[in-house]
Formats: structure tokens, sequence, C-alpha cells
């Protein structure tokens, strides 16, 4: 019976996408997108799999459980389903919004997966493995909405697009699972999507407003650290497509007035102290890779300017070149850290073979601020590999994005003797 009903709903979900205008006026045909939402189906397939009966400890199982007794009490306790989610446990009532333990608000960002996984429980019979169906469902509106905003930017990169937005292993892989990466990514995307068409189509819509909140919204409240480091470069990006000519610049002056904020912040209040909110997610994670079996040595985060600066090298060492294939311990990392070289060597053919008179868009610049500026908060808190590795997986795709499509790809594959007129 499982069976056959996870074909159906896969049946139904590729039937969909080929009716639904938002994926049919994506510029992709309904055989691309079929394929790229049957691959993503495949990965979460084998993900569900390692997650069930590989791992022994697996976030995406327990999200499953807790949506479980959602839906329990939806069914037997209904008035208790739709008010719990508002309710605190805690004694300190609906402060502390920045604490990463023991807060109403860090409870939420379980409790809305749970309330979501509830309501996919109704349709699949609770199945796990058909739950990641509806789940990646939701996450295809993000990735198609990416590719929807680079298409108009690089027009000629089909290839490069796809691979970037939709194949990488590592961001394909983990949002695939059930898991708050897939629903950061669906709602970046979304924001992005719905900022760039508001600028592009020169017309005022309080429904892309609506939206633009919703998920802006949505990743407050599920993460909120992955909010405080998109706030600047939205609003960078939005100064910088007024005078596109000064994007660069307009980048520049915004992060350094925001680091001057963030360093400043304590001064304020104790409780916007930012810094400190960074040391003490560290200072969690330390806790917590007492009992992971990927702990790295990690340098203690103090809550001043030199301590971040000193540590930035060996934050961003931590996300963008590790794993090492050298110090794999486990053969699950192994394609991990393949996936790392792949990309420097990306960076190298970049150095090499760049395009020459580059136009650059300002959504370029703040793919590159917001991503490497994630990459330094993952770097500077997490001193778990295995979390390392899943955390950084969607940033890839807005780093890796406009180094592919600024590649002059004729030229190295002139280099190695290809002829390919389709790149």
């Amino acid at each position: 019976m499982f069976y056959l009903l996870y074909i159906s709903y896969s049946i139904l979900f590729c039937w969909l996408i080929t009716r639904i205008k938002f994926f049919t006026q994506s510029g992709l045909s309904k055989r691309v997108l079929i394929l790229l939402f049957l691959i993503r189906i495949v990965f979460s397939f084998i993900g569900s799999y390692f997650n069930l009966y590989y791992f022994p400890v697996s976030d995406s199982v327990a999200f499953h459980n807790g949506g479980l007794a959602e839906f329990d009490l939806l069914l037997h306790h209904t008035r208790e389903y739709f008010t719990n989610i508002f309710l605190d446990s805690h004694s300190n009532g609906y402060s502390r919004f920045l604490d990463v333990s023991n807060s109403y608000w860090n409870d939420t960002k379980s409790n809305l997966l749970y309330k979501m996984l509830s309501i996919f429980d109704i349709f699949s019979g609770k199945n796990f493995f058909i739950n990641t169906l509806f789940f990646n469902f939701l996450v295809f509106f993000g990735v198609v909405a990416l590719y929807k905003v680079f298409i108009k930017i690089f027009p000629d990169s089909f290839y490069q697009l796809i691979i970037c937005i939709f194949l990488l292993p590592s961001a394909l892989f983990f949002t695939a699972m059930i898991h708050r990466d897939g629903l950061i990514l669906l709602s970046i995307s979304m924001v992005i999507y719905h900022i760039f068409f508001l600028r592009n189509d020169h017309q005022f819509s309080w429904k892309k407003m609506l939206i633009i909140l919703f998920f802006l919204l949505l990743i407050l409240l599920v993460r909120n650290f992955v909010f405080i480091t998109l706030a600047p470069a939205l609003l960078a990006w939005i100064i910088a497509q007024r005078k596109p000519k000064y994007a660069f610049v307009s980048f520049i002056g915004v992060y350094v007035l925001m680091a001057v904020l963030f360093f400043c912040s304590g001064f304020i209040s104790p409780k916007t102290n930012l810094p400190e909110y960074v040391s003490e997610r560290q200072i969690a994670f330390i806790g917590i890779s007492k009992l992971g079996a990927s702990t790295i040595n990690i340098n203690p985060l103090y809550p001043n300017f030199r301590s971040f600066f000193n540590n930035a090298p060996q934050a961003l060492n931590h996300t963008l070149m590790r794993p090492y294939i050298t110090e794999i311990k486990s053969l699950i990392y192994i394609p991990f850290a393949l996936e790392i070289i792949l990309y420097e060597l990306l960076i190298l053919i970049l150095i090499f073979y760049r395009k020459k008179n580059l136009s650059i868009n300002p959504l370029v610049y703040f793919c590159l601020f917001f991503s490497i500026s994630m990459f330094l908060v993952i770097g500077y808190t997490v001193p778990i590999m295995g979390a390392i590795v899943r955390y950084r997986s969607i940033y890839f795709i807005l780093l890796l994005l406009p180094m592919a499509c600024y590649i002059d790809w004729g030229k190295v594959l002139k280099s190695l003797h290809i002829n390919n007129n389709k790149m």
C-alpha cells in the first residue's frame, strides 16, 4: 500500500508541476521540470532511508515524531492543537528572543515544522517517506523561483544555472530531507524572487509585499540568525538597485555601518547585544558537540571586534575548505570532501578563464555578501563538521551561481580541445 501511495503522489506532483503557472512560466520545459523534481525525489528517498535506518540520531525523524504528536492532538484535542503554539512552557514568558535554549522563540522554530508535518500526515497516512514528497513539492517552488530570477540576469547560462540551483549535491541532499534548511531555502528564494520582480516590473504590488513579509517572518521564526544576517544584504541590495553603477560602494557602505551597529548593540541594551548572542550560540554548540562524532576544534569567540576579526580566517576555513580529504573518518563525508575540491577547482577556473568586461548586477553582490556572511556566522559558532556541512549547503548556491556564470566556458572547453557550441 505504501509503494502505491508513494508512486501515486509522485505522479500527482509531477502533473501539478506541468499545470501550475509558476512552474510552466519559468522558461523550463515540462520534461526538464519533471526530471529535476524526480531527481529531488530520489535524493529525498535516499536521505530519508539513511535518517530512518542508518543514523542513530536524526533531526528529520525527530521532526516526524513531533508531527505525529501534533496530528494526534488535532484528532483528539483540537482546541489545544490550534492554541499550543502560542503558549510558553518556560518561566521567562515571551522574552529572551535571541536565546539559544529554554526560550519560547527557540521552541517555535521546531513547533512550526511540527504543525506543517501534522497537516501532511492527514494526506500521507502518517508516512515519513510520503511526507518528504509534500515537503519537496514546497521547496521546489523556491529553487524554481531562483532560476526565474537568475535566468533574467544570465540568459546565456542555462546549464550553469541548472547545476548550481537544482543539482549541487549537498544542497540537494539536505534540502530534500525534512528539516529547516529546505524551509530557509524556500523562504530566501521567495524573498529574492518577489523583491527582484517588484523592481523589474516597475509596479508596486501589495500581494508581493505581503509574500515578502510572510517569508521574512518565517525566516525570523525558524532561524533568527539567518534573518539578522540577511537584513543588511537586503538593505544594501535595495539601495544598490537605485544606482547600479555604485552597487559595490553601496554594499560596502551598508556593511560598514551594520558592522558598527553590530558591535555597538551591547551599549544600547544587554538584551540586544548581538556579539554576545553569537558568542552564546558558539557556547551552546560546543556543549552539543561533546555528544557528537564529528567534533572539530574551534577557537573561543568573545563578544568584541578583535575576537571576531581574529577568528574570521578559521571560520571561513571550516565552512569553505573542510572536511579535508585527508581527515575523513567516516565514508559518509567523502562526497562532501570531494564536493569542496570541485568548488575550489571552480574558483581556479574563474581566476584564469573569467569573462572580460563584466557587467555585475546588484543581485550578484547580494549573493556574495550574504553567502560570505553566513559562512562566517556558521564558522564562528558551529564546532560540528556534520552540522557545518548541512548549514552551509544552501549558501553555496548563492556563492557559486555568479562564479559559474562569469566563467568563459568556451575558452575552458577550447583549452581542453572540446567543441561545444551550446555553452
